[in-house]
């Protein structure tokens, strides 16, 4: 009998793991906050950083206040993420998928910031912008990673979890999942001045931002790149409901996915009904950034095997 069932004791602690959740919602709140100031062109409304000119409050102007709401967001969540990064440390050494993860957000959290303080104080190339966007988007992914594995060690404490990504439906969700990510952390090469494009956010399939956008062969690959996704995306769908459905946890993330992705759908038409109205956008790069964390817990979770213990862990 494994040890920690002996004394009672779950693997992980309710409060970490209620820490790892919160910070998965504020990191996720974090990137959809800098999704609101790429369309309200407001990532550079105070000039100075960490303050917004020479003060701590800034001026009573929307644009100002988002900048530092974005970076309050910032820092609540850093200090999340290493809370996260310590309890792991100190508490769950023999659980790599939880003491890991948060350990290589915090790297990733400070290489965020410097990117994101040059972007204020100097501004920073389309390459250095998608490494920007990359490194964001993986905080909450290995956050809902470490998450999801809480959940399935407290769920199974006689069993080992692996991520192995073996069977034909998790490896169908990982393609899916890698080439959206693909899609969104290319949006900001392909951008021209002031557009959608450069936010995070799903194509936009109008010919008038196609034109403006950087004409070549980068721009029309994105927008190919994102029909498989959708493509793939309907096949996760569709596997689910064939092979999927006693499995509720996957069933239950994958009619979210489906859900959201839908209204992103629908907020597309919308923007191009009322001529890319700045609260749709703001409502479309806000669902993308709740779209990621949905479909990174359902590509977890489909990649998960449990393994029997072994007397001696």
């Amino acid at each position: 009998m494994v040890k920690k069932l002996m004394l009672g004791k779950l693997p992980v602690a309710s409060w970490h793991k209620n820490l790892l959740i919160a910070a998965i919602i504020f990191t996720t709140l974090l990137i959809a906050m800098g999704g609101i100031l790429c369309v309200t062109q407001s990532i550079r409304s105070c000039p100075d950083w960490p303050g917004c000119f020479g003060k701590i409050l800034p001026p009573m102007e929307v644009s100002p206040i988002l900048e530092m709401t974005h970076r309050l967001v910032a820092g609540i969540s850093g200090l999340l993420i290493l809370a996260s990064a310590i309890a792991g440390a100190i508490r769950s050494r023999g659980l790599r998928w939880i003491m890991i993860p948060p350990i290589i957000t915090c790297l990733l959290v400070v290489e965020v910031s410097y990117l994101g303080a040059q972007v204020v104080l100097r501004g920073i190339t389309p390459g250095w912008a998608a490494v920007d966007l990359g490194s964001a988007l993986m905080v909450p992914a290995l956050l809902v990673a470490s998450a999801v594995f809480a959940n399935v060690y407290n769920s199974n404490p006689s069993k080992s979890p692996k991520l192995t990504f073996r069977s034909p439906f998790s490896k169908l969700v990982l393609v899916t999942t890698l080439i959206i990510y693909g899609v969104l952390v290319s949006g900001v090469l392909v951008a021209g001045k002031n557009t959608i494009t450069s936010c995070l956010c799903w194509p936009v399939y109008s010919s008038l931002l196609f034109q403006v956008d950087l004409p070549g062969i980068g721009n029309a690959a994105r927008l190919i790149f994102s029909g498989i996704g959708i493509i793939l995306l309907v096949s996760v769908l569709v596997q689910t409901f064939r092979s999927q459905h006693q499995n509720r946890i996957i069933f239950r993330n994958a009619l979210w996915v489906g859900a959201i992705f839908l209204i992103e759908m629908l907020l597309q038409g919308l923007l191009l009904i009322f001529h890319f109205n700045i609260f749709l956008q703001v409502a479309y790069t806000v669902t993308m950034a709740s779209f990621w964390a949905v479909l990174m817990s359902l590509a977890v979770n489909s990649g998960i095997e449990l393994e029997a213990k072994s007397n001696s862990e």
